[in-house]
This record gives structure tokens, C-alpha cells and sequence, in this order.
């Protein structure tokens, strides 16, 4: 008994070390740019994945989503409400998301798009907005 224990115990281990080499595979990349990590103070970084819509919906992400951390460091208050669907039987199963996003808005913020990168290997496009 003990031996199937002991033998159960370093297959898990095994596999959990087999598991985590994908994770040291993919640690940042050299080439990207310093200001994802560490913005101006009055600029924001904001990123978007793959977008179904394509790459021009993807820049929109990122870009909103910049805008809306300038925004509530300005102090205008945002409020989500997001409501999922989940439907499931012996065959199929399915999900949706409905998003909902309402501002009260008690001042104006322009911004300007300073840079973009793009993660090709991930697909994640990063920009940098500031404050114009």
C-alpha cells in the first residue's frame, strides 16, 4: 500500500512539474516597449486580445478601456453591470455575457493615442494614452 502511495505521489508531482514548463515558455518577450510596465505618470496603458471584429475593434478595446481608467482617476464615477447566461444538458452546453456600461460624466477628458504594440505570438495589442 505504501508503495502505491509513494509511487501515486511522485506521478502528481511529475505531472505538476510537467505542467508549470509551459508557464517558463512564455514569460515576457525582450522587444516590448518600457512604457507597458511603467507609464508617465499622466499616461495609461490598456490592452485588448484577440477581438472577434478584427484588429481595428481590438485598438477600440484597448483604447476605451485606457479612457476609462483616465476617467476614474478623474473621479467620474463608472458603474458595470454585466449579466451571464449559462445553459447546459447531457450534450451541449452554452454561455453568454451582456455587458453594461454607464457613465455620469460631470467633466470632459480628450485624449490622445500616443503608441500601440502588439504581442503578434499572443495577440494582445497594448496602447498608450494620455491625457491631451
Amino acid at each position: 500500500m505504501k508503495k502505491i502511495i509513494k509511487k501515486c505521489l511522485s506521478v502528481t508531482s511529475l505531472l505538476a512539474s510537467v505542467a508549470l514548463l509551459p508557464a517558463c515558455a512564455t514569460s515576457p518577450s525582450s522587444d516590448r516597449p518600457n512604457w507597458i510596465t511603467s507609464p508617465e505618470r499622466h499616461q495609461v496603458v490598456a490592452s485588448c486580445e484577440t477581438h472577434a471584429l478584427g484588429k481595428y475593434k481590438q485598438q477600440e478595446c484597448a483604447v476605451t478601456r485606457a479612457r476609462l481608467e483616465l476617467a476614474a482617476r478623474k473621479g467620474i464615477e463608472i458603474k458595470s453591470v454585466s449579466v451571464m447566461t449559462e445553459s447546459a444538458n447531457s450534450l451541449r452546453s452554452s454561455s453568454t455575457l451582456n455587458g453594461k456600461i454607464v457613465q455620469e460624466v460631470n467633466s470632459k477628458i480628450k485624449t490622445r493615442l500616443v503608441e500601440t504594440y502588439h504581442d503578434v505570438q499572443r495577440d494582445i495589442l497594448w496602447v498608450l494614452v494620455e491625457e491631451n
